[in-house]
């Protein structure tokens, strides 16, 4: 039952490092240097500027700025690691097991 807990385990935390793997492929791939701002700072609305600035901007203007989107996404593998080693448990009392042939 351990190796079971185990390989589900990694798979979990595997596939719970997908969004991480795409929004860094994102980050390191976009290559628009203009942008039109449409966040929330009124006065700015329409002004063209740099995607890092205008994500400077969100960050610090937008209601939500509390709320830090980079700690829930760096929670997803824990997660999906956790539910992994959960349903290894729940098999494992269920009567599943690995064997080698």
């Amino acid at each position: 039952m351990r190796a079971l807990i185990v390989i589900l385990m990694v798979l979990g935390f595997v596939v719970g490092g997908i969004p991480l793997v795409g929004i860094a492929i994102d980050m390191l791939t976009s290559r628009d240097d203009t942008i039109v701002y449409q966040g929330a700072y009124v006065p700015l609305r329409g002004v063209q500027m740099a995607r890092d600035y205008e994500s400077s901007l969100n960050i610090a203007f937008d209601a939500r700025s509390d709320n830090p989107r980079w700690l829930v996404l760096a929670c997803y593998p824990l997660i999906g690691a956790a539910l992994g080693a959960l349903t290894a448990v729940v098999l494992g009392r269920r009567g599943w097991h690995l064997t080698r042939a």
